[in-house]
């Protein structure tokens, strides 16, 4: 079988050959599975795209893809799910706050046949006030779209014919297990995995944005949600 990750990166140049190499460890140890890699780089202004290009240039698994200009992750991830050839998609964020050693937790949930298999961050290495602020968000998803979910799924992987053609904007990425559960994704798994702090680069993703922009953003997900702007089934 093969599995395909999306995984965008900006700026990343401290944690990319560290991240890489923790993920090319655990894909070389899984060996009945075949593995593709799209990286993006959404335009980085550091090296991290020369030091990536030199980590893959012997290993066809991985592919490299640039944006011309900075996009944001959401158009990432659509670029990303366009190319994907496998019969899961992972997306990961390459800022080693979750491990990519953990992958092996969620291959040994494939045989199952889920729709999505999330990643449960039970040990949050967030900041205080983001850790209230994201269980704030937690309960007003759970109570206004009832949503099974425990976590937002950073690290998370689905059946990539769930992913084709998602009429994405904004940060919809943010809402991906919610989108692919009204598209019909109902087969759900849980793995737990580790979460680390950030030690190199800081994150666009403060408490700042999470209360002042993410929950205004989130009530207007919730609205085009409830509306079906994402509800079409795939018939795949």
């Amino acid at each position: 079988m093969l599995v395909s990750f999306v995984i965008p990166f900006y700026n990343e140049e401290e944690n990319l050959f560290e991240f890489l190499t923790l993920l090319k460890e655990s894909i070389d140890l899984l060996e009945e599975y075949e593995f593709e890699i799209i990286l993006i780089n959404d335009s980085s202004s550091d090296n991290g795209r020369e030091l990536v290009l030199d980590f893959i240039k012997d290993d066809d698994r991985f592919k490299l893809i640039d944006n011309i200009k900075n996009s944001g992750q959401t158009v990432c991830f659509l670029k990303g799910f366009s190319m994907v050839k496998g019969e899961y998609t992972f997306r990961i964020d390459s800022d080693l706050q979750d491990n990519p050693g953990d992958l092996k937790y969620f291959i040994s949930k494939i045989n199952e046949n889920p729709d999505i298999i999330m990643g449960v961050r039970e040990n949050r290495k967030h900041h205080r006030l983001l850790r209230m602020a994201t269980a704030i968000y937690s309960v007003i998803v759970i109570a206004l779209v009832d949503s099974p979910f425990r976590d937002s799924g950073s690290f998370v992987a689905f059946k990539t014919k769930y992913i084709r053609s998602l009429p994405l904007k904004n940060n919809d990425h943010r809402y991906l297990p919610l989108i692919v559960l009204e598209r019909g994704g109902v087969n759900i798994r849980e793995v737990i995995v580790k979460h680390s702090r950030r030690l190199h680069g800081s994150s666009s993703y403060t408490v700042f944005s999470k209360i002042f922009l993410g929950f205004p953003e989130l009530i207007f997900f919730i609205i085009k949600l409830k509306m079906g702007f994402y509800s079409h089934k795939n018939k795949s």
